[in-house]
């Protein structure tokens, strides 16, 4: 399973606390590697299909045939407006 930025979505990381940033890389390697815990299926909430919870921030995911790409990275009072 691969994760895609886009560079809207890699832009808001870099904006990210370098702890922040630690923390979902770490996630994203824990779901790499099958612990699928923290990651959901989102329904009506287009083009999104999946989001990733780390700490307060969110990620918002689409299912690509390479894994997944990462559309939006923010904090989860703001995410989803």
């Amino acid at each position: 399973m691969n994760f895609i930025f886009t560079r809207y979505a890699e832009k808001q990381f870099l904006e990210l606390s370098p702890h922040q940033q630690n923390a979902i890389h770490k996630k994203l390697l824990q779901v790499k590697g099958g612990s699928l815990g923290s990651l959901r299926k989102l329904v009506h909430l287009e083009p999104f299909t999946h989001r990733l919870r780390v700490g307060d921030y969110r990620l918002l995911l689409r299912q690509c045939p390479e894994g997944f790409e990462v559309l939006k990275i923010g904090h989860r009072s703001t995410i989803y407006l």
